[in-house]
């Protein structure tokens, strides 16, 4: 992963996975704020990853990552328009989707986490 143009994007999970790492070491916070909190890092950083992306030329690895994101993108919405879920799942859907792409773009980045 020597690509200069990802640096950023690289830098940005990094990041992330450092603030999750972190939240283990507040020990008493619940494990339901706690994972809130991951997502949030992993969102974050999924996020800046898209504003690096969107300064990359669409092929290589930015491509990739770009369908990625899209993809994850489209499983969100699926999940926002389907009905009759109570809303705890659908937080636990939308988190296990967030997560699911964070790893996927680290391992894709060449970030073991």
């Amino acid at each position: 992963m020597d690509d200069p143009m990802l640096v950023e994007a690289r830098r940005a999970v990094l990041e992330a996975l450092e603030q999750r790492r972190g939240l283990i070491a507040f020990s008493k916070i619940e494990a339901l704020e706690m994972d809130r909190l991951a997502r949030q890092y992993e969102l974050a950083a999924l996020e800046r990853l898209r504003g690096e992306l969107d300064r990359l030329p669409p092929k290589g690895l930015a491509m990739s990552l770009r369908n990625l994101l899209e993809r994850m993108d489209d499983q969100l919405k699926d999940l926002e328009a389907q009905t009759g879920i109570a809303e705890s799942s659908r937080r636990l859907a939308r988190d296990d989707i967030t997560w699911r792409a964070f790893e996927d773009v680290a391992a894709l980045l060449g970030i073991e986490s």
